[in-house]
């Protein structure tokens, strides 16, 4: 029977150690609602510098140089422009054939997507240039007559 309040006492003893220990544990929000996560380290200066430690600023993050990336051009020329107002008026007009008939006219010609289209002009005669992704990886450039929508060449 006397083993029974060492027990309880010894419990008592662990069960408040372990509170104690439980305040001061790093991964505790310490009052903050528990939302922000653990606090942040602080970060000292080396041991080998020159008086007592002092707190320093964390290490920058990475960030990649932009001079190691390659430099971005326009996959459609130099001449590129906004050209949706140029198609719709040549439509209206009915100097163009509907661009969603050209797409149509080569998804059954060529299963696959559209990537991009422009409008350029081989002399007078205004074209669509539409570069197509086929269903199998490979990328075509169509130009397409814009005025019947008749493929004039692939490659």
């Amino acid at each position: 029977m006397r083993m029974r309040p060492v027990l309880l006492a010894i419990l008592a003893a662990v069960s408040a150690a372990g509170f104690a220990r439980a305040e001061g544990h790093p991964n505790q929000s310490h009052g903050r609602g528990g939302r922000e996560g653990p606090p942040r380290p602080t970060y000292y200066a080396p041991r080998e510098s020159y008086g007592p430690a002092r707190p320093m600023a964390p290490p920058p993050a990475y960030i990649p140089e932009r001079a190691a990336q390659p430099p971005r051009t326009n996959s459609l020329g130099a001449n590129w422009r906004e050209q949706q107002d140029e198609a719709r008026q040549g439509v209206r007009q009915g100097q163009m054939a509907p661009l969603g008939q050209v797409i149509q006219g080569l998804r059954q010609r060529t299963p696959g997507r559209q990537l991009d289209v422009g409008i350029e002009y081989m002399g007078p005669r205004a074209v669509y240039r539409v570069r197509w992704m086929t269903v199998h990886g490979r990328r075509v450039d169509y130009i397409v007559d814009a005025a019947t929508g008749a493929i004039l060449s692939a490659h």
